[in-house]
């Protein structure tokens, strides 16, 4: 049971000793081989095929917002926030509600018991409202806040519903209209003021905060977390499916604008697991070019992440393709292993083989999409479970399981730009699969998601001096390839480029992180170079991504 302060038994209490110990022991699992992992192959191949950037411009292509800093100067705290590298987990049925996380809320929910809408429904007004506040204020508090940060944790992703957001204010009575929820605004008027609380909190903490569209009028999905539970697509099929996309894209709008003001909110994610839908693509085009003509500047260049609708190369090309440096957008990929008869006949082993970084072939998958999207890929959702017919051969139950977890772990570090564990916690017993709590009591997650607090801590000048160290070979390198082809000069810019990420990174480095969107990043930080005139922008491009990566390696030694 990983709630505090509604059941007792012996497992609430040991999740709760949990939480207040602190950070404790760093790992139990060394990340000695995580560490190797950045060292091995950390430059790929030396020479990227770039040749192509001479004539392409593909930087010129790149909108840079006004107000970006110049590429020589340090990078603005919005801005880190939004592309560093997000460890994080969700806060799962905190406010878009799961029965099977939170039973204790749905007593006297209205048959069958398994969503937001079969809670209000089934008793008066007020007494749901009591209720659900009662849930808000004590789910989350400072004490689990304090035991995030103290883990490595340095995102989260926070599900809402719709309701949770349009029922805050009259001016928004226009968008609640028609849907189901019309009838009960009094029921849900307090939660977005505590979902803005939930922000600053996390910032007070360093942590930022992905905003998750959980529920979308009419539900995007069959599942009872979208909200309802009658199963009904209405999102999408129906004669209302048009009415309520537009009106869901209209919500989007006003809630970008609403999140764009806090620095630490990374993204707004439009809308969680749809269906893999013929009018999907159509909803995404139309919901991105609304929030980049919102009236609020943050709000307009704010990080968009889209559900792939498990129609993964598809939205992977997408995000490739309309993806830019100024207006970010990343694709979101679930990941689970225990729920398809292929899970189920699948020994733990071969699953963790499977995220083998060397050749897996999960692995391989992870690493094909992430080129597809120029690195822009989460895991919005993972975790440890297994089914029990993958641990009925193993000889060490236990060790499979955290052989599981690490594995996911590792594969992710190396090729996403985040990751988020659902859930922090959960009603129940103990349960290592699903509550992270308990995962990282029984050793099946580190003890802290951020290997950097595993790494020798070098000083800021020992890293600065380092810097035109691991430069020289590589320039040398770089002016002779391109100089036998043709291409002599200064190649100055191959210098500007490697200097600038080496300081950017040092700015992550001082906040406890590291860079997360990194191709994001370099195009950003490239076409404010080409942006003053620069004639050698391609050169930057490539000497800033070769900086990141000797900078990646030399941490990790």
């Amino acid at each position: 049971m990983c709630r505090r302060g509604i059941l007792h038994n012996h497992a609430q209490t040991k999740c709760l000793d949990l939480r207040l110990k602190g950070s404790g022991d760093r790992s139990r699992v060394p990340p000695t081989s995580l560490c190797r992992t950045y060292a091995r192959g950390a430059y790929g191949q030396l020479f990227e095929k770039i040749h192509d950037k001479l004539s392409s411009k593909s930087s010129s292509k790149t909108e840079v917002p006004t107000d970006i800093p110049s590429y020589d100067q340090p990078l603005d705290r919005r801005t880190m926030y939004q592309l560093r590298m997000q460890r994080g987990v969700n806060l799962g049925s905190w406010f878009a509600l799961e029965a099977w996380l939170t039973g204790s809320v749905f007593q006297h929910a209205k048959d069958p018991k398994q969503s937001d809408l079969d809670l209000v429904s089934g008793m008066k007004p007020e007494e749901a409202k009591k209720i659900l506040e009662h849930h808000w204020d004590h789910f989350i508090d400072d004490g689990d806040w304090k035991w995030m940060a103290s883990h490595g944790i340095s995102a989260v992703r926070l599900p809402i519903n719709y309701v949770h957001f349009v029922a805050s204010d009259s001016k928004y009575s226009s968008l609640l209209k028609g849907t189901e929820f019309a009838s009960f605004a009094e029921v849900y008027q307090g939660a977005w003021s505590r979902i803005e609380a939930a922000i600053k909190k996390a910032a007070s903490h360093n942590i930022g905060v992905l905003i998750d569209l959980h529920g979308a009028p009419g539900g995007q999905n069959k599942d009872a977390h979208c909200g309802k539970s009658d199963g009904n697509v209405s999102f999408f099929n129906g004669i209302g499916a048009g009415s309520n996309r537009k009106t869901t894209i209209k919500i989007l709008v006003e809630l970008a604008a609403a999140v764009a003001s806090y620095e630490n909110v990374i993204g707004l994610e439009l809308i969680n697991e749809p269906i893999n839908h013929s009018s999907l693509e159509g909803f995404y085009d139309d919901a991105i070019k609304a929030i980049r003509s919102s009236n609020s500047k943050d709000a307009a260049r704010l990080p968009l992440y889209l559900g792939d609708a498990w129609h993964t190369r598809h939205y992977a090309k997408y995000v490739g393709e309309h993806s830019n440096a100024g207006n970010p957008l990343v694709m979101d990929h679930h990941l689970y292993r225990c729920f398809t008869k292929q899970d189920h006949s699948t020994s733990a082993e071969d699953h963790a083989k499977a995220l083998d970084l060397n050749n897996g072939e999960t692995a391989n998958f992870l690493k094909s999409i992430s080129n597809q999207t120029g690195g822009n890929v989460i895991i919005g959702e993972w975790s440890s479970a297994l089914n029990p017919g993958s641990l009925k051969n193993s000889s060490n139950k236990s060790e499979a399981k955290k052989a599981w977890g690490m594995s996911q772990w590792f594969a992710f570090e190396q090729f996403t730009a985040g990751y988020f564990y659902w859930t922090l916690k959960k009603e129940g017993g103990p349960d290592p699969g699903w509550c992270f709590y308990t995962a990282v009591e029984k050793g099946v997650m580190p003890q802290s998601l951020n290997p950097l607090q595993a790494t020798r801590h070098r000083s800021p000048q020992e890293l600065q001096q380092a810097c035109d160290q691991a430069m020289d070979p590589l320039y040398k390198e770089h002016c002779k390839y391109w100089d036998s082809r043709n291409a002599k000069g200064q190649h100055e810019g191959y210098v500007q480029g490697f200097r600038t990420a080496w300081t950017d990174y040092m700015s992550f480095l001082q906040q406890g992180t590291e860079p997360g969107l990194t191709q994001t990043l370099c195009k950003l930080r490239c076409a404010s170079f080409e942006s003053q005139g620069h004639k050698d922008a391609w050169e930057f491009e490539h000497g800033y991504m070769q900086g990141l990566k000797s900078f990646k390696k030399l941490l990790y030694q």
